[in-house]
C-alpha cells in the first residue's frame, strides 16, 4: 500500500499533530507506525505534545529499535530533546524502561550518558538507581584494586610506567585471586593489605622501605616474605618507610630510619626487613592503630597515643630541653593521658597528628600543642589530617623556615556526612555538596590540594573548596548561613570519577598525583552460577559390560567359566586387577603353573579369532560380580539389603538356550532324522551321551538334596566366596569393602560403608594394549584404548564400534582440536575430571575446550567449561562470553553472563562493551533485565484511547536504512543509477569464430528454477571478469551490486516458464532448490536444446574467454534443463569433457597467488602514496566529488587471485 501525502507541510509545528503522533506512538506495530508517519505529518520526528515528548521519546519507551534508528537516521530527530516534565532525553526513557537495545542505538547515534535530568541524574544513575537490593557494597566483600596517576615510581602496579588516565584493575591481583582491604601510595611505594593478613608493596625500594631484603625497584607488588607468619590488620606507610600491624597487637617497621621513626631500639639508618618494635611503654599493652607521616610514627592502643620521630611540632610534646631532636622509643602523649580519654582513632600528616577519642572529642597535635578542636562529634567513622608545619630549626638541612601547609581535617560519620576544619577556623563544619542530588559518603581521602569521596552507592567523586565563591558572596552581602548545631556549612563541589560503580573505599597520595580505589568483585553479588551435574562415569561402563556383545568389535578377549562366557575388555581387567594385568601382559607366559593351580587359567580361541580365557575354578554368580565391580567400583554384594542366590559350588550352571541349541546339534539332530520317532531317537544316540545324561540326572537329584538340605542349615557365605575370590584375582579394593559387610538371613547386612579412591583409568597405564589413536590437528598422537573411548563417549561408539571405515583402519584419527585441547578432551574421558579446565585462567583456551565438547557431545564437561568461564567472567569479556553461549548453546553461562551485565549495567554502558552484541542479543538482555528489576513490572505505558486508527495502514516489514525515506523515489534513483552504468559499458561483443553475441548469450534466468548461489565471493570475481572492459572479454548485464539492488531483484521474479529460445550462454548458472521442478517440454524443442547446448560446448572452447570457464561442466546444465529420464538418456548428445584439474595446476595457483600477497604486502609506502595521489586527482578531474549524476570510482587494478593473510604467532 502506497501511503497518501501529509497533509501539512515540513516546516508544520502542529500541537495536534504533535498529540497524536506520540498517542499514535503508544500502540500499534513499527510497520504500521512508520507509514503512518510518512503519512500524517512531514514533520512527525521533531512534534512534540503538551509535556514536550516526542516520537523518539515514546519509540525509545516501547522498546521500538527499528523505528527509533529511522527517525535517527532518516528523520534527523534531535537525540539530546529534553521532555519538559523531568528533563528526560530518549536515553534516559529506555533505560528506566529497560529497554537496553533501544540505549545501545542511542549511544552509537551519539547520545550522550552523562546528560542530567531536572534531578540530577544522568543515564548511568538510573540504572544505578534500579540495581536489586540484594546488590550491596561491603569492605568485606571481595575487591579488586583500580589505580590511575602518573605512575612516575611504578607506584600504580601496572608493571610499567606509562601513566593512566582512568582507574585501570592491577592484573596481579585479580590473576591471583588476592583480594586486597587496605592500600596506601606514597611517593616512591605503594602498600596493599589482603584480607588474609599479606602485605604486598611496589615501587622504588631505596632504603629497604619495600620489605624485601634488598633496594630494588619492584614494578608490580610482591608479597613481603618477612610478615608471611603474621596475621596483618593494618597498614600505614610514608614517603621512606612502612609500619605494620597484626592482629596480635605488634608493630612492625622497615625503611629508611633518618629522623628514628622506625623505633628500633638500636638505632640504625635502614631497615630491609621488617623488625619488630620493642619498647617499656608497650609492654603488656595492645595496639590497635598505627598512622605514619614522613618524619614521624604513631601508634595508639585503647587508653593511650605514642609517637616517635623527629620532634618538630607534631609529636603532643615539648622539645627536649638537653637537644635531642629525635624521639627513638615511642613515648606516650601526656597531654592525652587523662583518666576519661579513651583513644578511637588517629591520623598523622608530615607536619600534624590528629586524635579522635570515644566521646568525640578531636585533638590537634601541632606546634608543640594539644590543641582540642571539637567536641562530642560522635559515631565517627574515620578522620584524616593534611598539611601542618614543623620547626626549621630541628633540622634546617631538610626543613625550610616558614614552609608547611594549611592543616586541613576531614572527618567521616557512620551516617555518610562529612565534616571538615581547616586552619584559621573556629569550629568544625559539615560539608555540603554542591552537586546535582543529595549523596553519602562511605569513604574519604585528603591530599594537599585534593579530596576524593565514594559513596554509599559505590560511586566515586572528586571535591574541591568552594572559597571562591564564599568570598564573593559575603561581599555582595547575600551569604546564606545554615545553622545546625551553631556551625557553619563547608561547601564542596563535587565531580564524578568515570568508571567507578562499586567503589567501597579510596586512597591518594599527599601530593595528589597518584590515586587508588577498591571496588567490589563484580560477581559478588551473582547467584546464577553454573553447576556440574551428578557423574555418569560407572554408568557408561555399566552399559559398556552389559552391551558387550560377541559379535561385537569393542571386546578383546573373551572370558568363561562353566558354561557362561563374557566379552570384556582386555584395559579395564589389567587397570582394576593385578592378576589380569600379568596375565594379559605381552611379557607374561599364559600356560603358568602356578595361575592355574588357583584359578585354573586356560587360554584358547573362540569362534571368531578372539582371545579365550577360561577361569574353571571361579564360579559364575562370583565372575560377574567381580566384574561389575572392576567395570563400576561397586557390585550388589556391596549393596544393604541384598538377597544373593543360595550358592554351592559343587552345583553346574544352568545352561543358556544357545548351549543347550549347540548341544543338540553335536548329538546330531539333522535333516536325516525327521520324521523318526523318539524311540528311535534315543537307541541312535552314543553310549556316551547316555551315560552324561543319566550321570547329569543323579547330579540334579543330589544337589536338590544338598540345596534343600545347606538352605536349612543357611547355606554358603556367598561374602566369603567372593572375597576369596577377589584375593585370588588380586582385587585388593574389593577385599578391603567386603570386610565391613555380612550376609545374614539370606541378605547382606553392610555394617561399614567403605567407600575406596573414585573410579578413574589412567590413559598412560597398559599403553601396549592401545588399539586406537588419536590425532591433533597439529599432528600430535595420543594413544587410546578404544573401550574406553566407546564406553564414554556416543561419538567414538558410533564411529569405532560400528562398521564404519574409522573401525577398521589403522591410521591415526585425526580430531579437529588442538594437542591441549584434545589432552583435556582424553583427561576428561579417562578421569571424569578436568583440573586442568578448573584450575586454568585462560578464557579462550577453556572456550576452545567447551567448543570441542559440544561438538563430541559431552555435556558433563561442557558444565565444567561453563563453571571455569563463570569464574573468570569479567567487565571485559562479559559481552564477548554472552555472545559465545549463546551461539554454543551454554544455558547455565548464558543465564550467568545475562545476570552479570545486568547488574553491572551502568559500568558495561558507561565501558561501551555490549556494543558488539547482535541485535538478537540485545533484545534478550534487554527481555533479562527486565525479569531482574522488581520494578519494571510497574513501567507499562498503557494504549492511549485517542490514539489515530492504525488498521487502515499496512502492517509490512520495512527497512529501517537511510533508502527508505519520505521522498518515494529511491528506487528510481537506483534505476537511472543502473541506467548510466549500463550507458558506459559496451552492449555488444562479437566473436569471430563463433558469431555468438554475447549480449544474447547473456539473457535473463529461462527458468525459475535458477537460485542465487550462497557463495556471493565466487559470484562477484566471475562477474568482474565476464564484465571487464578489456580486450578479449565480455560484458554482462550489470556488476555484482546492481544484481542485488531490488530493481534487478524484481527482474529476475519476472521469468517465463513457457517455450525457451535456444540457449547460447549463460554466465549464473546454478542447480535449482529441491522445491523447484524442471520444466516439462516437448521432443522437438528437447532436441533443439541438446543440438544447441552441443554447439554451445564449441563456442566456449573457440572463444579467447574459454579460460575463464574452463572448469565449468555443461553437464549441469544438460541436468537442469532435462528431466531425467531413460528414454531421453539415448537421444541425448555426450557433452564435452571438461578441463580435469590436476594437483600441480592447484599448487601451482596456490603459488601464484602467495606470491601476490607477498608482492602487495612488501609494496612501499612512497608507492602507495603516489597511487593515491593519482586516484586523488583522477577523482578531481572528472569532478567526482558532489556529483548528483554520476558515480564516479577509481579503483587499483585487480592483481587476479591473491592469498589470504594470516597470523603468524611467534
Amino acid at each position: 500500500m502506497t501511503p497518501p501525502f501529509p497533509d501539512c507541510t515540513p516546516k508544520c509545528r502542529s500541537l495536534q499533530h504533535g498529540a497524536e503522533v506520540v498517542a499514535a506512538l503508544t500502540a500499534g506495530s513499527e510497520g504500521r507506525l512508520h507509514a503512518f508517519l510518512l503519512a500524517h505529518c512531514y514533520n512527525a520526528a521533531t512534534l512534540r505534545d503538551a509535556f514536550g515528548r516526542s516520537a523518539l521519546h515514546l519509540a525509545a519507551s516501547m522498546g521500538q529499535r527499528a523505528l527509533l534508528e529511522w527517525l535517527l537516521e532518516s528523520k534527523g530527530a534531535d537525540i539530546l530533546l529534553k521532555d519538559k516534565e523531568s528533563g528526560w532525553t530518549a536515553l534516559h526513557r529506555s533505560a528506566f524502561y529497560g529497554h537496553i537495545h533501544c540505549l545501545l542505538a542511542l549511544v552509537k547515534h551519539g547520545g550522550l550518558l552523562t546528560t542530567l535530568d531536572k534531578e540530577g541524574l544522568s543515564v548511568l544513575d538510573i540504572t544505578m538507581k534500579d540495581r536489586p537490593q540484594h546488590v550491596v557494597f561491603r569492605n568485606t566483600d571481595p575487591t579488586e584494586v583500580y589505580t590511575w596517576g602518573n605512575n612516575t615510581n611504578f607506584t600504580l602496579g601496572h608493571g610499567n610506567h606509562e601513566s593512566r588516565h582512568h582507574p585501570e584493575i592491577v592484573d596481579f591481583f585479580s590473576r591471583t585471586g588476592v583480594y586486597i582491604k587496605q592500600v596506601v601510595l606514597c611517593k616512591f611505594h605503594s602498600v596493599f593489605l589482603s584480607q588474609k593478613g599479606e602485605v604486598f608493596t611496589c615501587g622504588h625500594g631505596q632504603g629497604g622501605r619495600l620489605g624485601h631484603g634488598d633496594e630494588q625497584t619492584y614494578l608490580v607488588p610482591r608479597v613481603v616474605e618477612g610478615l608471611l607468619s603474621h596475621h596483618c590488620s593494618q597498614v600505614a606507610a610514608a614517603k621512606d618507610h612502612t609500619v605494620v600491624l597484626t592482629e596480635e597487637g605488634y608493630v612492625y617497621t622497615f625503611g629508611l630510619n633518618t629522623f628514628h621513626q622506625l623505633g628500633l631500639t638500636l638505632p640504625a639508618t635502614s631497615s630491609h626487613v621488617p623488625k619488630q618494635v620493642f619498647c617499656k611503654a608497650l609492654k603488656g599493652r595492645i595496639v590497635i592503630g598505627v598512622a605514619a607521616g614522613r618524619f614521624h610514627t604513631v601508634l595508639w592502643t585503647r587508653d593511650a597515643l605514642y609517637t616517635m620521630g623527629l620532634n618538630g611540632g607534631q609529636l603532643g610534646y615539648l622539645l627536649d630541653p638537653n637537644g635531642e631532636k629525635c624521639v627513638t622509643a615511642p613515648r606516650q602523649v601526656s597531654a592525652l593521658h587523662h583518666k576519661d580519654v579513651t583513644i578511637a582513632m588517629a591520623a598523622a600528616s608530615n607536619g600534624a597528628t590528629v586524635c579522635v577519642t570515644e566521646k568525640g572529642d578531636v585533638y590537634l597535635l601541632t606546634d608543640y600543642q594539644c590543641k582540642k578542636l571539637a567536641s562530642r562529634q560522635l559515631n565517627i567513622k574515620k578522620i584524616l589530617v593534611s598539611g601542618g608545619s614543623l620547626d626549621h630549626r630541628v633540622d634546617p638541612q631538610v626543613l625550610n623556615e616558614g614552609g608547611g601547609d594549611k592543616v586541613s581535617i576531614l572527618a567521616l560519620d557512620e551516617a555518610g556526612r562529612v565534616f571538615c576544619w581547616r586552619s584559621g577556623s573556629s569550629s568544625v563544619k559539615q560539608c555540603r555538596w554542591a552537586y546535582g542530588r543529595q549523596v553519602f559518603m562511605a569513604d574519604i581521602a585528603l591530599s594537599k590540594n585534593h579530596m576524593m569521596f565514594v559513596t554509599q552507592e559505590g560511586e566515586g567523586f572528586t571535591g574541591h573548596w568552594l572559597t571562591d565563591h564564599k568570598r564573593s558572596a559575603e561581599k555582595k552581602g547575600a551569604l546564606l548561613r545554615h545553622f545546625e548545631g551553631g556551625s557553619l556549612y563547608e561547601r564542596i563541589r563535587l565531580v564524578r570519577i568515570p568508571f567507578i560503580h562499586r567503589a567501597v573505599s579510596i586512597t591518594i597520595d599527599s601530593k595528589g598525583r597518584n590515586f587508588g580505589v577498591l571496588q567490589s568483585d563484580p560477581k559478588t553479588s551473582l547467584y546464577e552460577v553454573p553447576s556440574v551435574s551428578a557423574s555418569s562415569f560407572s554408568q557408561h561402563f555399566r552399559c559398556l559390560l552389559a552391551e558387550a556383545d560377541e559379535a561385537d568389535s569393542i571386546h578383546d578377549v573373551m572370558l568363561q567359566t562353566g558354561n557362561r562366557s563374557y566379552p570384556v575388555h582386555k584395559y579395564i581387567l589389567s587397570s582394576r586387577s593385578e592378576f589380569f594385568r600379568k596375565q594379559l601382559s605381552p611379557e607374561a607366559g599364559r600356560g603358568d603353573e602356578e595361575n592355574q593351580q588357583e584359578v585354573g587359567v586356560t587360554w584358547s580361541e573362540d569362534a571368531v579369532g578372539c582371545d579365550l580365557m577360561v577361569l574353571e575354578k571361579v564360579p559364575a554368580d562370583m565372575l560377574e560380580y567381580v566384574l561389575q565391580f572392576l567395570y563400576t567400583d561397586s557390585c550388589q554384594m556391596l549393596e544393604q539389603g541384598f538377597r544373593p542366590g543360595i550358592l554351592n559350588q559343587e552345583q553346574p550352571a544352568e545352561p543358556s538356550p544357545e548351549q543347550l541349541i549347540c548341544s543338540l546339534q553335536g548329538l546330531g539332530f539333522c535333516g536325516g532324522l525327521k520324521g523318526c520317532s523318539a524311540l528311535e531317537v534315543y537307541q541312535s544316540l552314543p553310549a556316551s551321551a547316555l551315560e552324561g545324561s543319566k550321570q547329569k540326572s543323579r547330579t540334579s537329584k543330589t544337589c536338590k538334596k544338598s540345596k534343600g538340605k545347606e538352605a536349612g542349615e543357611g547355606g554358603a557365605n556367598p561374602v566369603k566366596i567372593l572375597q576369596g575370590v577377589a584375593k585370588k584375582l588380586g582385587i585388593s579394593s574389593l577385599v578391603a569393602r567386603l570386610d565391613g559387610v555380612r550376609y545374614e538371613n539370606g541378605r547382606i547386612n553392610v555394617l561399614h560403608k567403605k567407600t575406596g579412591n573414585k573410579l578413574k583409568f589412567n590413559p598412560k597405564k597398559c599403553l601396549y594394549l592401545c588399539d586406537v589413536t588419536l590425532q591433533s590437528e597439529d599432528g600430535k598422537d595420543f594413544p587410546c584404548h578404544k573401550c574406553v573411548l566407546c564406553a564414554r563417549l556416543e561419538y567414538f561408539h558410533s564411529m569405532l564400534g560400528s562398521s564404519w571405515s574409522e573401525a577398521s583402519c589403522c591410521t591415526a584419527l585425526v580430531m579437529p582440536a588442538t594437542a591441549e585441547v584434545l589432552q583435556v578432551i582424553l583427561e576428561y574421558i579417562y578421569t571424569d575430571e578436568s583440573p586442568t579446565v578448573r584450575e586454568s585462567q585462560n578464557v579462550e583456551f577453556v572456550c576452545n575446550v567447551l567448543v570441542m565438547a559440544d561438538q563430541l557431545l559431552i555435556p558433563r564437561l561442557k558444565e565444567i567449561c561453563e563453571v571455569s568461564i563463570a569464574e573468570n567472567l569479567t567487565l571485559k569479556n562479559a559481552a564477548e562470553l554472552l555472545e559465545f553461549a549463546a551461539m554454543y548453546n551454554s544455558q547455565q553461562l548464558k543465564l550467568s553472563c545475562l545476570q552479570f551485565i545486568g547488574l553491572n549495567m551502568a559500568a558495561l554502558l558507561e565501558a561501551r562493551t555490549l556494543d558488539i552484541l547482535s541485535i538478537d542479543m540485545q533484545m534478550e538482555l534487554s527481555a533479562a533485565y527486565r525479569r531482574m528489576i522488581p520494578a519494571m513490572q510497574k513501567r507499562l505505558i498503557t494504549p492511549n484511547p485517542d490514539a489515530p486508527d492504525l488498521s487502515v495502514y499496512e502492517d509490512e516489514d520495512w527497512d529501517s536504512s537511510p533508502h527508505s525515506e519520505n521522498d518515494y523515489t529511491w528506487k528510481e534513483t537506483l534505476l537511472k543509477k543502473a541506467k548510466m552504468k549500463a550507458k558506459r559499458k559496451p552492449r555488444r561483443r562479437s566473436d569471430s569464430s563463433g558469431g555468438y553475441n554475447l549480449s544474447d548469450i547473456i539473457q535473463s534466468p529461462p527458468t525459475s528454477g535458477l537460485v542465487k548461489s550462497a557463495k556471493t565471493n565466487s559470484i562477484e570475481s566471475l562477474q568482474e571478469l565476464l564484465t571487464s572492459d578489456s580486450e578479449g572479454s565480455c560484458v554482462g548485464v550489470g556488476s555484482p551490486r546492481d544484481l542485488c539492488s531490488p530493481v534487478f531483484q524484481e527482474r529476475l521474479e519476472v521469468v517465463h516458464t513457457g517455450a525457451h529460445r535456444p540457449f547460447k550462454g549463460c554466465n549464473t548458472f546454478c542447480l535449482p532448490s529441491p522445491s523447484q521442478h524442471p520444466p516439462v517440454l516437448d521432443l522437438r524443442t528437447i532436441m533443439e536444446m541438446e543440438a544447441h547446448l552441443q554447439n554451445l560446448g564449441i563456442v566456449f572452447a573457440l572463444c579467447r574467454w574459454a579460460s575463464v570457464l574452463g572448469g565449468f561442466d555443461f553437464t549441469l546444465m544438460h541436468h537442469f534443463f532435462f528431466p531425467i529420464s531413460p528414454w531421453l538418456w539415448g537421444a541425448a548428445g555426450s557433452p564435452p569433457q571438461g578441463t580435469t584439474v590436476t594437483f600441480a595446476s592447484i599448487v601451482e595457483e596456490e603459488r601464484q597467488q602467495e606470491a601476490a600477497l607477498i608482492r602487495s604486502r612488501d609494496k612501499p609506502l612512497a608507492l602507495i602514496q603516489v597511487e593515491e595521489r593519482a586516484i586523488q586527482e583522477l577523482l578531481f578531474h572528472y569532478k567526482a566529488p558532489n556529483n548528483p549524476e554520476e558515480f564516479i570510482l577509481v579503483e587499483r587494478a585487480s592483481l587476479g587471485p591473491i592469498a589470504t593473510p594470516t597470523w603468524n604467532k611467534h
